[in-house]
């Protein structure tokens, strides 16, 4: 987005290279471009999505020059503390990955589910929710307006499970949004054959968002009675042998659910080579059988995200968007000083955000998109979080 830094060349192995960010330096994987030492590019979740010219690099360096040492100290006085869970965890977060924080687009292009998950209000059995479909020039428009008016680096497109939307549908999104502009475009949009995913990693998409809900098999095929576990978890792998960045999780708090499920949901992100992790908290959605169900506490997501980074030390770990609706004054910044280290941005347009309804009143759906950035870039800043990339 707008809170991103350009970085230099400085060190070239084969498609691992070594980026320099004001002096500090973070790796980067390469697939796009024949790069040389020198020039200068922006990184997201690893990858180099972007090279730009020195002309353009160096107006948004000696902008970024003073500011970003000074988030680097307000960052370091703020990890000094360690008494308490939260402290230890955001204390190792700076260790290993400094003040860096990336900030992703989202855009929600369906709200057509055909399956039944008794925890979403997207469920095919919601007949009281309106559905809506993006044209795939709407897509595509979105996505250059969130590149080229908000400067976004990385964008998620999501959807229900829409079979509508078929691989030549997506693949000619992905190939046009490409073209136009690189980004790391990470998709989430459920199960499909690998050869559908295929085709997108051939246009340019480099991550996939699918989390895994749950390690219980049991209150899996409970929470989800038309989907596979070891199906899920297989196409996981699958999308991770292919070369795509993997941002998985599991829900916090679903009922029925234990703390020895929790520990072994932290156990399994991990195993599965995650280069994100993305949890949140469950919330209830009134037309769902788990209408009567109780939400579980800030302290039990916040938690979830501090023992995850005490477990993973280098770990990426997104804060979620129904986090900060369990608190939407400080949810957000509760997360991030726990050990969360990335933020996402709803960028879907005015007419449909408050549609794409898989739980009641989501934080960032009746904000103005630059509203929402102006936000979420004094939060970072007042936390002392740089946009450099978080590396690999």
């Amino acid at each position: 987005m707008c809170y991103a830094i350009p970085g230099k060349v400085v060190e070239i192995n084969d498609k691992i290279i070594t980026v320099e960010y004001f002096g500090e330096q973070k790796k980067a994987r390469n697939e796009f471009y024949n790069l040389a030492l020198g020039e200068y590019i922006y990184a997201q979740g690893g990858l180099v999505i972007q090279r730009i010219s020195e002309r353009e690099a160096l107006p948004v360096l000696e902008s970024w020059k003073e500011m970003f040492h000074e988030l680097a100290q307000v960052d370091k006085n703020l990890a000094r503390e360690t008494k308490t869970m939260y402290e230890k965890a955001n204390a190792v977060r700076h260790k290993y990955s400094g003040n860096s924080c990336c900030v992703h687009g989202i855009i929600e292009f369906s709200n057509y589910c055909k399956h039944n998950c008794l925890y979403c209000g997207l469920r095919k059995d919601n007949k009281q929710l309106k559905r809506y479909q993006m044209e795939p020039d709407e897509i595509i428009q979105s996505a250059a307006d969130a590149i080229n008016l908000h400067g976004f680096k990385a964008l998620v497109l999501q959807s229900g499970e829409d079979d509508s939307y078929t691989a030549e549908i997506m693949g000619s999104v992905v190939k046009s949004i490409m073209e136009k502009t690189p980004i790391l475009l990470i998709l989430s949009v459920g199960e499909k054959d690998i050869s559908f995913y295929k085709r997108l990693y051939d246009e340019g998409a480099r991550g996939v968002l699918l989390r895994f809900e749950t390690s219980n098999p049991q209150l899996y095929k409970k929470m989800k009675p038309d989907s596979d576990f070891n199906k899920r978890l297989e196409l996981i792998k699958q999308l991770r042998d292919m070369g795509y960045l993997i941002f998985t999780g599991f829900l916090a708090g679903l009922p029925g659910q234990t703390r020895e499920d929790l520990e072994n949901d932290i156990k399994l992100t991990t195993a599965l080579g995650t280069d994100m992790f993305s949890f949140g908290p469950f919330i209830p959605h009134p037309q769902t059988p788990l209408a009567n169900e109780n939400k579980p506490s800030l302290e039990l997501a916040l938690n979830a995200i501090a023992k995850a980074r005490l477990a993973c030390p280098e770990a990426k770990i997104l804060v979620t968007t129904s986090l900060e609706t369990l608190d939407k004054e400080n949810g957000a910044k509760s997360g991030l000083m726990a050990g969360g280290n990335s933020l996402m941005i709803n960028l879907t347009p005015e007419k449909y955000r408050k549609l794409y309804e898989i739980y009641p009143q989501r934080a960032g759906t009746d904000i103005k998109v630059t509203a929402n950035i102006s936000r979420v870039i004094a939060l970072l800043r007042s936390i002392g979080r740089a946009p450099t990339d978080l590396g690999i």
